[in-house]
């Protein structure tokens, strides 16, 4: 299933721009203060680069042919590859920038701002992890994913490093499967 450009950018902007007003109005409820900008930029920045390489190397393990031959990355692979891959073929690189950007700080905003914050890094990962639910593996994935990225919030204390790993990591995902994966599932 393809999905247009107009279309993939509507659903993007609005499952995104409904977290980011779900974070800012749980996080003035909770009075939890979502700080975001850096308090040492480059540290910051250099942490954050730093921590999205297990992840991207994650996903390059998975996409790749060894992939296939691994039970669990087989399936994984094959929503990757086809699924995922599918819903943002029509995307030019400029909307898998704005949408990586939008994910990560929306997204980042509730799940460590909020979520996490209140509830621990276990459930902000399961909620994660469900808020992604595509298929069963991918479910396991992003529950992974998100306890990694809970787990780099815990340690830096910087809404501002963790949503540059999810844009990184989301960028990079993106830009592979649109313009350099192929459909090869089999």
């Amino acid at each position: 299933m393809h999905i247009t450009r107009t279309r993939l950018l509507l659903m993007a902007f609005s499952v995104e721009g409904t977290a980011l007003l779900a974070a800012l109005a749980l996080g003035r409820w909770l009075q939890i203060d979502l700080h975001v900008l850096p308090v040492d930029p480059t540290a910051e920045v250099v942490i954050a680069m730093l921590a999205t390489v297990p992840p991207i190397g994650l996903f390059i393990g998975t996409t790749t042919h060894r992939g296939r031959d691994l039970p669990i990355f087989g399936s994984l692979r094959k929503t990757l590859l086809g699924d995922i891959r599918n819903i943002f073929i029509n995307a030019e690189f400029a909307d898998l920038v704005v949408i990586s950007t939008a994910a990560a700080c929306a997204e980042e905003a509730l799940f460590r701002g909020v979520i996490q914050t209140e509830l621990g890094l276990v459930a902000a990962s399961l909620v994660f992890g469900l808020a992604h639910c595509v298929t069963p593996a991918y479910f396991v994935a992003a529950t992974i994913m998100g306890f990694y990225i809970g787990l780099v919030y815990s340690l830096v204390d910087s809404l501002f490093v963790v949503i540059v790993v999810h844009g990184l990591y989301d960028l990079f995902a993106l830009v592979y499967l649109r313009y350099y994966a192929a459909d090869d599932t089999c």
